[in-house]
């Protein structure tokens, strides 16, 4: 999706923008990132590469594309992890002395919880993948 707004402010290499909301806002993929979706107008942090200034008017494009593929890697590894955690807590439940449904899961919470933990602490320092980011300047600012 692309869209115009005007910078408001700067926050290292971030923007603060304000958008003029558009009908196209409900059906949005990514609309949560707007903070004040019931209203005509929009603030959004966005990626700054082009180096904008306040009061600038510029063209965003939020990266839905990349949105999804980022949400398809995140529950794809909390599925797998959960189903080999319940597969190795069944197995390990014979050594355990624990019913096999037990083990199961066990191993299934202890998988979806460590991966949890490990994609939280990876995403967490990249999560720039997530921003939209200003790609033209249209008209600089007073």
């Amino acid at each position: 999706m692309k869209d115009k707004g005007k910078i408001i402010s700067l926050e290292g290499p971030l923007a603060q923008v304000e958008l003029n909301c558009l009908s196209g806002c409900q059906r949005c993929a990514v609309r949560h990132i707007c903070s004040d979706q019931e209203q005509e107008k929009g603030l959004i942090q966005v990626l700054n590469p082009l180096k904008a200034n306040p009061g600038d008017e510029v063209m965003i494009e939020i990266p839905e594309n990349r949105y999804s593929r980022v949400l398809i890697i995140l529950f794809g590894f909390l599925l797998l992890a959960s189903v080999c955690g319940m597969f190795l807590g069944s197995l390990a439940s014979d050594a355990l002395s624990i019913p096999l449904s037990t083990g199961a899961l066990l191993g299934f919470f202890l998988g979806l919880i460590v991966t949890g933990f490990g994609l939280f602490s990876y995403f967490k320092n990249r999560q720039t993948n997530l921003y939209p980011e200003i790609t033209n300047i249209i008209k600089k600012g007073d």
